[in-house]
């Protein structure tokens, strides 16, 4: 089992913890943890130090396969970005022949159109892709992800996570719309800034706070100068990355979860689940795999991605309209139940797995 594990915090690196951290009874199981970044900015960014991480993880992979002879190679393949894609090329070029099975668990979106861009760098990621025994999906797509690389076999497993509730701290009677994730422009951050000018034209008490790592400097200027521009400073708070119990608490004492995603690597959004988990209002878009992750739950607002006042009249709707409000609280926390706890994604994942060995 190979995977990125926090630090960075993200969706991908966060249900891959909990795979390496569950007890898998009678399945032995090897972790080798990727770790090619410490934080959202080196996300994606060539380096020596990363050249040097990759030959130390072949070096360990050979060395489980020689001597343990595990029969899976479960992985999980790289998003739409040249950086990683090559780290693919390497790393399963040098180790994947060693197993007798392969399980590809594809958490980033848009990888196999992205390889039919880069020429012949692309061709020969698609074929060190090609045939594995089982390829995951984190939600129903059409076709699914493994069929563009011929899979024998394709599933869905859809993430889910547990959390720590904790008590509501807030007393003052400011709505407070809460975003979580990397501060970059596809997940949205300008486009929250230009719905706070909406709200604030319409008189609305409320704060904007952000929570996760800026992708770079340059943005955070640039979305800086947006805030100064409309003056909306006392309306946002940036708290920088949370994890634990301070994260737990930033959805305990949020209002409404704005999630404006148009990011093109977006897939499943873990966020939206920690925010249904407390019982918070969701305000997002019909984005690749969004709508899936909240249909029939009855608790989200699903708007156009680019629409800064459809964002602003469903946030005015949570916060004007108690009794929705209310209604979309209870239905949020049973939505999550239902569908998004640890143990059903766990439970998930070790039936993919028990096939693939029985198989």
């Amino acid at each position: 089992m190979v995977g990125q594990t926090p630090p960075p915090h993200h969706g991908q690196s966060v249900v891959t913890a909990m795979l390496f951290e569950h007890d898998w009874a009678d399945m032995d199981v090897d972790r080798l943890r990727m770790c090619y970044s410490d934080s959202i900015d080196d996300v994606g960014r060539a380096s020596m130090g990363k050249v040097w991480h990759l030959c130390s993880l072949i070096l360990k992979t050979w060395k489980i396969a020689l001597t343990k002879r595990p029969r899976i190679l479960y992985y999980l393949p790289a998003s739409a970005n040249k950086t990683p894609v090559i780290r693919d090329i390497f790393y399963l070029a040098a180790v994947r022949w060693l197993f007798a099975k392969t399980v590809f668990h594809y958490h980033a979106g848009g990888l196999p159109e992205y390889l039919g861009t880069i020429g012949i760098l692309g061709r020969v990621a698609r074929m060190l892709y090609t045939r594995a025994d089982v390829s995951i999906d984190v939600i129903k797509t059409s076709p699914p992800t493994g069929s563009f690389f011929k899979s024998k076999s394709n599933a869905i497993a859809k993430n889910g996570v547990d959390v720590e509730i904790v008590p509501r701290r807030r007393n003052d009677d400011v709505f407070q719309i809460l975003f979580v994730g990397v501060l970059n422009e596809g997940k949205g951050v300008i486009q929250i800034v230009e719905t706070a000018k909406c709200l604030k034209s319409d008189n609305c008490n409320f704060v904007c706070k952000l929570v996760g790592g800026w992708v770079s400097d340059d943005f955070k200027n640039q979305v800086d100068q947006k805030i100064e521009e409309y003056q909306l400073t006392e309306n946002f708070q940036f708290t920088g990355p949370l994890s634990g119990s301070d994260k737990w608490q930033a959805y305990a004492d949020a209002d409404c979860f704005f999630f404006p995603s148009h990011y093109e690597a977006e897939t499943f959004g873990l966020v939206l689940v920690e925010a249904m988990a407390f019982g918070l209002p969701l305000v997002t878009t019909h984005w690749r795999g969004i709508p899936q992750v909240v249909e029939g739950g009855e608790c989200a607002y699903l708007c156009d991605v680019h629409s800064p006042e459809q964002y602003a009249d469903a946030i005015e709707d949570v916060l004007k309209n108690s009794d929705r409000r209310q209604q979309m609280i209870e239905s949020a926390r049973k939505h999550y139940e239902k569908n998004y706890t640890r143990e059903k994604f766990v439970g998930a994942m070790e039936e993919v797995f028990r096939e693939v060995l029985e198989s």
